[in-house]
C-alpha cells in the first residue's frame, strides 16, 4: 500500500514520480506550460517567469487598449474577451505557484487513496473495473480538452492575416495608440504565444481538478459497492466477539476508507476553491462579451469565430459543475448503500459502526467556489443565466 509521509508530502515531485501518478498527463501538461516544477531547475523557473511575464504584459495591454478605444463598444468587448480569458490563466498560474506544496500534497494523497482502492478491489472484478474506467475517463477528458483548446489557435491566430490581408491587424488586442505600426510582427507573435499558453494553463488547471473529482467520485462509488457486498459476508458474522467478526472488521476498513476520502475532499476544497471562483467570474464575463461579439459584430469572420469560442467559457464552468455534482451524488449514495446492506442479522457492534457511517454519509459533500458558491449543475445554469443578463444589458446599451 502506498503511504504518504508527512515530512515529504509537499516536496516537489520528480519526473519519475509523476510517471507513476494517476494524474501523469495533467502534471506533465502543466510542466510543459511552465507551471508544475518536476522538481524544477533554474532553467525551468526562468521559463516559467517568461511565461508569467507574457501573461502580465497581456494583462497590461488590455486595459491600455480599452483606454484608447473607450466609447467603441464592439472594440472594447473584443479586448475584454481576450483580457478575461488570458487573465484567468494568469491568476490560476499565480495561485498554483503560490501553493505548489499544496498541489503536490493533493496529488500524493490521491495516489495513496487510489492504491488502497486497488488493493480493496483486487478480488472484485466489477469494482476494479469502476476504478479503471474512471482513470480512462479522466485521461480522455484531459487529452480531449487540451487538444481542443490548442485547436482554437488554428482559428484565431491566422484570422487577421486571412480575413484582412494588408491591414496589419493583431489577432486579439489592437494597439490603438500607434495603429499597429510599431513592432507589428513582434506584437503579433507575443499575442499568439501569450494567448495559447494562458489558455492551455487555464484549461490544464480545470482538467486537473475535473480529473481529481472523477477519480474521487469513483472511489465513493467503489465504497458503496463494498458496503453492499457486506451482505455476502453475513455468514462470517460472529455476534459474540468483535475480534473474530469478519463482517465487522470489513466494515471498520470501509469506515476508515470513507474517512480518508472525506479528508481528501477537504484538501481538494482548499486547493480548488480560489481557482474555481476565478474561473466562474471570468467565464461569466467572457461568455457575455463573446456572445455580444457573435451577435453584433459586423465582421462576419469575427462573428463566426466568436461563435466557435462560446464553447470555451461554457465548457470550463461545466467541467467543474458536472464533476463536483457527481462527487456529491456518489457521496450521498454511500448512506443509501449502508442502509440497504444486510444489517438486520449483524452484531450490535456492527450496527453501531454502520449507524456512524450512515450518519456521516448523510451530511452533504458539497464543494464550493471561493468557499461561498456551491459547485453543482444548478450553479452552471445560474452562471449562464447571469451571463445572459449581462449580455442583454450590453445589447440595450449598444442599441441606444
Amino acid at each position: 500500500m502506498t503511504s504518504v509521509r508527512r515530512n515529504d508530502v509537499g516536496t516537489p515531485m520528480s519526473w519519475a514520480e509523476s510517471s507513476r501518478s494517476v494524474l501523469k498527463l495533467n502534471i506533465r501538461h502543466l510542466w510543459l506550460c511552465g507551471v508544475w516544477p518536476l522538481p524544477g531547475s533554474w532553467v525551468f523557473y526562468a521559463y516559467a517567469a517568461s511565461i508569467f511575464g507574457l501573461g502580465v504584459w497581456n494583462a497590461v495591454e488590455g486595459p491600455l487598449a480599452v483606454y484608447f478605444c473607450w466609447g467603441d463598444l464592439q472594440q472594447t468587448t473584443m479586448v475584454f474577451m481576450n483580457t478575461f480569458t488570458n487573465g484567468s490563466g494568469l491568476v490560476k498560474m499565480a495561485f498554483f505557484l503560490r501553493n505548489t506544496r499544496q498541489f503536490n500534497s493533493l496529488v500524493r494523497h490521491l495516489d495513496a487513496l487510489m492504491s488502497e482502492q486497488v488493493e480493496a478491489c483486487s478480488t472484485d472484478a466489477p469494482l476494479g473495473e469502476i476504478l479503471q474506467a474512471s482513470r480512462r475517463r479522466a485521461f480522455r477528458l484531459s487529452l480531449g480538452m487540451v487538444l481542443f483548446m490548442a485547436s482554437q489557435g488554428l482559428v484565431w491566430f491566422p484570422m487577421p492575416l486571412m480575413a484582412h490581408p494588408g491591414e496589419r491587424l493583431l489577432p486579439f488586442v489592437q494597439h490603438f495608440w500607434d495603429n499597429n505600426t510599431n513592432y507589428y510582427e513582434l506584437s503579433y507573435v507575443v499575442q499568439c504565444v501569450a494567448g495559447l499558453w494562458m489558455a492551455e494553463i487555464s484549461f490544464g488547471m480545470d482538467c486537473l481538478f475535473a480529473s481529481i473529482m472523477i477519480l474521487a467520485a469513483a472511489q465513493l462509488e467503489i465504497l458503496s459497492g463494498r458496503v453492499l457486498k457486506l451482505g455476502q459476508l453475513s455468514c462470517f458474522a460472529d455476534k459474540t466477539n468483535p475480534a473474530t467478526d469478519t463482517i465487522y472488521k470489513e466494515l471498520c476498513r470501509i469506515v476508515e476508507s470513507h474517512q480518508k476520502i472525506l479528508r481528501f475532499a477537504a484538501r481538494l476544497q482548499d486547493s480548488m476553491s480560489p481557482i474555481a471562483m476565478t474561473q466562474f467570474v471570468c467565464s461569466v464575463l467572457v461568455l457575455c462579451v463573446t456572445l455580444f461579439q457573435a451577435t453584433y459584430n459586423k465582421d462576419i469572420i469575427t462573428s463566426l469565430s466568436s461563435m466557435t469560442f462560446l464553447s470555451n467559457p461554457c465548457g470550463q464552468v461545466y467541467l467543474y459543475c458536472w464533476a463536483a455534482h457527481n462527487v456529491a451524488e456518489k457521496a450521498n449514495a454511500v448512506s443509501t448503500a449502508a442502509y440497504s446492506c444486510s444489517w438486520v442479522e449483524g452484531s450490535a457492534w456492527f450496527k453501531r459502526a454502520l449507524r456512524i457511517l450512515i450518519t456521516r454519509a448523510q451530511k452533504p459533500l458539497v464543494l464550493t467556489a471561493g468557499g461561498l458558491y456551491p459547485i453543482d449543475r444548478a450553479a452552471f445554469l445560474s452562471l449562464v443565466n447571469t451571463s445572459y443578463s449581462y449580455y442583454a444589458l450590453l445589447g440595450q446599451i449598444n442599441n441606444r
